[in-house]
């Protein structure tokens, strides 16, 4: 397959890279003429997502023990056990991406890549995203305006919620798994579009707009929600004694969040734009697509990253998860000292209370 060819190709994959993240073994050849580019498609790739995969099962499965043991008595909580079922679900499309990306299976399994685990990674990884925008509500309610509508902070508020967006996105996810049924061939199964029916098409690109909208409404929610946070810790904190290194804290913990995000979606979604609103990859020459291939790849890969970088956020922000590692692991930390200080001066310092303990 001659390179011009596998460049149109490529930017039809790009154009349609809402939910479809298989390319076919001729078409990496095609677009990747020479060794270094196999060696990256083929070993570095599938090296990466192996590491990153046995370190999600570690930290997410020691997430899942630890969460076993914390009753869901916030909300916060309860959202952070949300993302680590959506992050081990995530996990577990990795080893058919290794397998892909490395050449080791049948050109069958790119069918199954279409079908079901290519839209499972995608389901999931905007799950987290969902709830990642919850959570950053959350906060914002609970420091902000911690005396609200009682009904917002129930647990019962916020299961029925979480069930919401996971019914949601199975609505979203399901019909892209039934309308892909297409007979299978070593010619279609690099195009996932291929095998979908014409209403799967249809349905394809409406959820790639949805799955859009909603990453942009959570950046702005998150953005939004994190600055005024930040300003009512700030205005807050010269009441108190240590005001400073108190603001250090709520700064630090705000900002693990909001790190999280950009250095995982943020990217991705960018690498993304040209292709989804414009068509400006038709102008492009093969260089710039080369270029966007491994930008593809790249920022496909920090989302994925995603699995291992949430445990960061249970650490630090969830002062129950820290508490019971440390207990757990009969460790006394810093940490723990200066939550015995704080819990002395609880009914002076109420807000750092309902911030750290949520």
């Amino acid at each position: 397959m001659g390179s011009n060819a596998s460049y149109v190709k490529l930017s039809d994959h790009y154009h349609h890279l809402g939910q479809d993240n298989s390319i076919s073994t001729n078409y990496s050849q095609g677009l990747l003429g020479n060794s270094t580019n196999n060696e990256f498609t083929t070993i570095v790739l599938p090296v990466l997502y192996l590491i990153i995969f046995l370190a999600s099962i570690l930290l997410n499965g020691l997430a899942v023990w630890i969460f076993f043991h914390i009753r869901n008595k916030t909300s916060f909580i309860f959202y952070l056990k949300n993302i680590v079922v959506a992050d081990l679900l995530m996990t577990m499309t990795f080893p058919f991406k290794i397998i892909q990306d490395s050449r080791m299976g049948p050109w069958q399994l790119h069918f199954f890549l279409c079908r079901y685990t290519t839209v499972l990674f995608y389901a999931n990884m905007y799950t987290t995203i969902v709830f990642l925008g919850l959570i950053s509500i959350d906060r914002y309610l609970k420091v902000v305006k911690p005396f609200g509508d009682s009904r917002m902070y129930s647990i019962t508020f916020t299961k029925i919620l979480s069930a919401c967006v996971w019914i949601v996105m199975t609505f979203l996810a399901v019909p892209n798994v039934i309308l892909t049924n297409g007979h299978p061939t070593r010619k279609n199964t690099g195009d996932c579009l291929k095998l979908k029916t014409p209403l799967g098409v249809k349905w394809h690109e409406a959820v790639l707009y949805v799955n859009n909208s909603m990453f942009i409404i959570v950046l702005t929610v998150l953005i939004g929600c994190y600055i005024e946070i930040s300003k009512y810790i700030h205005k807050s904190s010269k009441q108190f004694i240590s005001a400073s290194s108190r603001k250090r804290k709520h700064n630090q913990s705000i900002r693990v969040v909001v790190a999280v995000f950009f250095t995982c979606f943020v990217p991705y979604h960018l690498c993304r734009i040209p292709f989804i609103f414009g068509h400006l990859d038709k102008f492009l020459g093969d260089s710039a697509h080369k270029i966007l291939f491994y930008c593809k790849e790249v920022t496909l890969f920090l989302s994925a990253c995603n699995v291992c970088l949430d445990p960061i956020i249970y650490f630090f922000m969830c002062r129950s998860f820290s508490r019971r590692l440390f207990r757990k692991s009969n460790m006394r930390t810093r940490s723990e000292s200066i939550r015995s200080l704080q819990s002395v001066r609880r009914s002076e310092v109420r807000i750092y209370h309902d911030y750290t303990d949520l």
